[in-house]
């Protein structure tokens, strides 16, 4: 009896370590989860509540330079108002030798009564469609440069002679690595919001058609636990038109 046993557990050992050894074909598909204290986004606070955001990104061709996927954030509580932030986002991007560009539809449900992920009419729409535009210039000065602007969703809208207009809000930014390939890295920007066909846009205090929105220093680095790492960033910004500050830290947990 001893002796069959022991055939088995040895017969079991070695699939385990056959089916460990079984390398794996690469997927078009790939996701992360990131944990935040909050989040923010162009010198905006989305949510002050701590939050979880999924990323799902998916080839649509062999190098990768087409990409379409998913994001989606939710926070762990309610807001002061008794709403909770959720938001799913639907993308399609080209990115290639530095330059990228992408259609983004962006679905905030926080604070509405009925959210309806099929309405896009544009006195109504609780969704945003974002056209967003970088480019780095590479290792040797490793500038990035972006233009964001939204063309279509009724929280872009002003309302001219009784008629909903769209705003076309734009958001640029300047990035730079202030410190790099260390052991705590630093990135500085600064981005400004101003209106392509309007008074006021998204970013600021609502009183002016060009604003400072997003000025701040980000300190990455990867924290080390056995043979897992895990990167952590800590983002300080601050919104001059809307004269708030806040920091947040994040952790891709994968």
């Amino acid at each position: 009896m001893k002796k069959v046993l022991l055939i088995l557990v040895a017969a079991f050992a070695v699939q385990v370590n056959i089916a460990q050894e079984k390398k794996l074909k690469d997927s078009p598909i790939d996701f992360s989860v990131d944990l935040k204290s909050n989040h923010l986004w162009r010198g905006l606070v989305i949510t002050d509540k701590p939050m979880v955001a999924v990323f799902t990104s998916i080839k649509l061709n062999k190098s990768g330079s087409f990409t379409t996927g998913f994001w989606g954030g939710m926070s762990f509580s309610n807001e002061s108002d008794g709403t909770s932030y959720k938001e799913i986002n639907y993308y399609v991007q080209y990115a290639k030798n530095g330059f990228s560009i992408g259609l983004w539809d962006l679905f905030n449900t926080r604070g509405v009564d009925s959210p309806d992920v099929w309405n896009y009419d544009k006195e109504t729409t609780g969704h945003i469609l974002d056209l967003r535009t970088s480019y780095n210039f590479g290792e040797s000065f490793p500038l990035t440069l972006e233009a964001d602007f939204l063309l279509h969703g009724s929280a872009d809208s002003q309302i001219t002679d009784g008629e909903y207009e769209k705003r076309y809000s734009t958001y640029m930014q300047v990035a730079y690595p202030l410190i790099s390939e260390a052991k705590v890295n630093l990135n500085g920007f600064v981005g400004a919001g101003f209106s392509l066909n309007g008074d006021t846009h998204l970013y600021g205090d609502g009183q002016e058609n060009f604003d400072l929105v997003n000025v701040g220093l980000t300190a990455s680095k990867v924290v080390k636990l056995g043979n897992y790492s895990m990167p952590v960033s800590a983002t300080t910004l601050w919104n001059p038109s809307l004269k708030i500050a806040r920091v947040q830290l994040a952790v891709t947990v994968f």
